[in-house]
C-alpha cells in the first residue's frame, strides 16, 4: 500500500508513520529498508535507484519522501507511472503540507494511493465546506475574503480527494442557503449561482471541480 500524507501536523504523521513500520515489519531494521528523501536535493536517477534497492530481512522497503508538492516535472511524471504499476518491494509515502486544488499531480497520485489527512479536529464532510462559506451572513462579510475563500478551497479540494461527489456537495450548500438567516435577495441570488452550477456540471459545459470552485469564489465575494 502507498500513501499520501497531506497536513502539517509533524507528530500525527511520526506516529502513523512508526504505525506503518511496524505493520511492514521494519522497525528493527531501518538503517536498511527505511529512505527518507527531500524534494529539494532530489533527481531521478537517485530516486530510480532507492526504489530499486531490495530490502533487508523482511518483505519491503520503506521510501518517504517529503515536501512532495515541490519535486520536479520530471519525478512527479515518473512517480504516476510508478503508482500505476508499484514494486511489490517498495512501500512509497508522498508528504506534503497543501495541496492546491487543481494541481494535476496529486490529483492523479490520489487514485493509486491511501490519502491521510493530518492537522484537522474533526472529520469534514459538504455541510462542513457549507457553513464556512454561507454561515453567519451578513456578519461573515465582514471576515477577510481572501481567508474565507482560501478556507473554503482548502475544504473542497479535501473533499473532492476524498471523492465526495459534486452533487452532495450542492445539495448541502442549498440546504445552508435555505436555512440561514439572510434577506430575500440576496439568498435568491446566491440560490441562482447554485443553479447555474450545477447546470454548467450536468450539461458538461464546465468540468465539476471548475465550476464548483466558481460557486464558491461568487459566493464567497458577492
Amino acid at each position: 500500500m502507498n500513501y499520501l500524507f497531506i497536513g502539517e501536523d509533524e507528530l500525527s504523521k511520526d506516529i502513523k508513520l512508526q504505525k506503518i513500520k511496524q505493520e511492514l515489519r521494519i522497525d528493527r531494521l531501518e538503517s536498511f529498508n527505511i529512505e527518507i528523501l527531500h524534494s529539494k536535493n532530489l533527481d531521478l536517477k537517485t530516486l530510480q535507484e532507492k526504489l530499486l534497492l531490495l530490502p533487508v530481512k523482511t518483505k519491503k522497503r520503506l521510501i518517504l519522501i517529503r515536501d512532495a508538492s515541490n519535486l520536479g516535472a520530471d519525478i512527479k511524471q515518473y512517480l504516476i507511472g510508478f503508482l500505476k504499476k508499484p514494486y511489490p518491494h517498495v512501500g512509497l509515502i508522498l508528504d506534503t503540507r497543501h495541496i492546491e486544488i487543481r494541481d494535476r499531480f496529486f490529483n492523479q497520485v490520489s487514485r493509486f494511493v491511501r490519502i491521510v489527512n493530518f492537522h484537522q479536529s474533526k472529520q469534514i464532510d459538504a455541510f462542513t465546506l457549507a457553513r464556512e462559506i454561507v454561515a453567519g451572513y451578513p456578519e461573515s462579510r465582514i471576515q477577510s475574503r481572501q481567508k474565507r475563500i482560501k478556507s473554503a478551497m482548502r475544504l473542497l479540494h479535501r473533499l473532492l480527494l476524498q471523492k465526495e461527489r459534486p452533487e452532495k456537495i450542492l445539495g448541502a450548500i442549498r440546504y445552508q442557503l435555505e436555512h440561514e438567516r439572510m434577506d430575500i435577495n440576496d439568498r435568491r441570488k446566491r440560490l441562482t449561482f447554485l443553479l447555474n452550477c450545477d447546470t454548467d456540471i450536468k450539461t458538461g459545459r464546465i468540468k465539476s471541480e471548475l465550476a464548483l470552485e466558481w460557486l464558491l469564489i461568487r459566493l464567497c465575494f458577492s
